[in-house]
């Protein structure tokens, strides 16, 4: 079941990035549609260049001894930037389209926000147990009384 729904997926999105190049090829041209795409894709590589400075950067600064903190939802906020980057670098406008909007900080605040509510539970006190991993109790527990003397 799963198989076929990741293919029906990858197929929609290959239709997809079809029927978008069509698109632009008939709004600007051929030649300016492929230029498009080959400019997205060195947009999406430099980005890529950029993040990996950056995390070079930090793990250059950790390994000195400097205290390098994350702030709340950076690693979300750039592992969604590094989504933006590959997207980018595919071929296609589709996923050029879905690549900028994620570079938007407000897109990605956005989604981020969406996926932490999300992944709260109601109750945190709440532990959720594989079958194998407890048992029922058939007998209960005896009642101490207290004599009095």
């Amino acid at each position: 079941m799963n198989s076929k729904l990741v293919g029906a997926a990858v197929a929609a999105w290959i239709v997809l990035e079809i029927l978008a190049f069509a698109l632009v090829v008939r709004a600007v041209g051929l030649l300016a549609a492929i230029v498009l795409a080959i400019g997205a894709s060195l947009l999406g590589l430099a980005d890529v260049k950029r993040l990996l400075d950056f995390f070079r950067e930090r793990v250059a600064a950790r390994a000195r001894g400097e205290s390098v903190t994350a702030a709340d939802g950076a690693m979300l906020d750039g592992a969604l930037q590094a989504l933006a980057s590959i997207l980018l670098i595919l071929p296609g406008f589709a996923s050029d389209f879905v690549g900028l909007a994620l570079k938007s900080p407000s897109v990605r605040q956005n989604l981020a926000r969406r996926w932490r509510s999300r992944a709260k539970t109601a109750d945190p006190r709440l532990i959720d147990l594989d079958p194998r991993e407890w048992r029922r109790e058939t007998r209960r527990p005896r009642r101490s009384v207290a004599k009095e003397s």
